[in-house]
């Protein structure tokens, strides 16, 4: 086994799916390669472009080697997995996508020269599909890829949606506290909701912290892929204060600078804050 497979084997086996359980055989060679999401069209919303290398991890580009599907964040490096089974022996012929614990998306694929259509469900709404279509209310996805040379390195920066927070109320109840004070009850995940959907950050007690982004457009394709990370780097309180020190991100014009937000007021369950544009946003405790 080469090094590079090893490497995926292992990804694979710490994510608890199956390591290359399909044997390769001619159908999955041409899987096998870099690729680019060109084209998605998710329950009837087609995607812009530009938004597909803003929202989807990797922008949009992806490596298949054997059965397995691998997304690198641009800003870390860090791959995310998934792995796929294929039926060439079905019309139109079948593809799954699955963890060790489910199958995540049913679908159907075909090539197109240098171009691979895929159209997914997901199982617990709808039946496998019949047909390459995505159109509203059918639950579906439709997704376009290209296949592209390997990429080389510190390419593919794409940009972040920056986001500004507007929510529910919050019930928090607001009262002079200390930096500790602060620090103890941010420290979990959390989920700012806006015109995309969602953004979730994570403090962790290391004084580190990373951001996920959560796109309603593309529910389908983050619950059978993965979500995008956004950023992360190390954050501190003082006087009230939260200061984020952006160590990497998906827009390199953040990295290296630092961003203030003013707690208003926290509880245990949510949060009010003033972010560095003067905006006014609040926060819901996921865990």
């Amino acid at each position: 086994m080469s090094l590079r497979r090893a490497v995926v084997a292992a990804l694979l086996s710490f994510a608890s799916v199956p390591a290359m359980a399909q044997e390769q055989s001619p159908e999955l060679e041409r899987f096998q390669g870099h690729w680019e999401v060109t084209d998605l069209v998710e329950d009837g919303k087609v995607i812009p472009r530009e938004a597909i290398r803003e929202w989807l991890p990797s922008g949009g580009r992806a490596e298949i080697l054997e059965n397995a599907i691998i997304f690198t964040s641009p800003h870390d490096r860090k791959k995310h997995v998934k792995v796929f089974s294929v039926d060439p022996t079905q019309y139109p012929k079948t593809i799954d996508v699955s963890t060790k614990e489910r199958t995540d998306g049913v679908g159907i694929y075909r090539f197109d020269e240098d171009r691979l259509i895929i159209c997914l469900a997901d199982p617990d709404e709808e039946d496998r599909p019949d047909d390459f279509s995505a159109a509203e209310d059918t639950h579906r996805m439709l997704m376009v890829l290209k296949r592209t040379k390997a990429p080389s390195s510190g390419e593919d920066k794409s940009s972040e949606q920056s986001s500004k927070v507007a929510t529910a109320p919050s019930t928090a109840a607001a009262r002079l506290l200390t930096d500790d004070e602060v620090k103890r009850l941010l420290a979990g995940t959390w989920r700012h909701k806006d015109n995309l959907g969602a953004l979730f950050i994570t403090f962790r007690a290391d004084g580190t912290y990373s951001t996920v982004r959560e796109v309603q457009e593309l529910r389908l394709f983050q619950k059978v892929f993965v979500q995008t990370p956004v950023s992360s780097g190390t954050w501190r309180v003082q006087r009230g204060v939260v200061a984020f020190s952006v160590n990497t991100s998906t827009d390199p014009l953040r990295v290296g600078k630092t961003f203030d937000f003013t707690i208003r007021s926290i509880s245990e369950r949510d949060f009010i804050f003033v972010d560095y544009l003067g905006v006014v946003g609040s926060a819901v405790r996921v865990r």
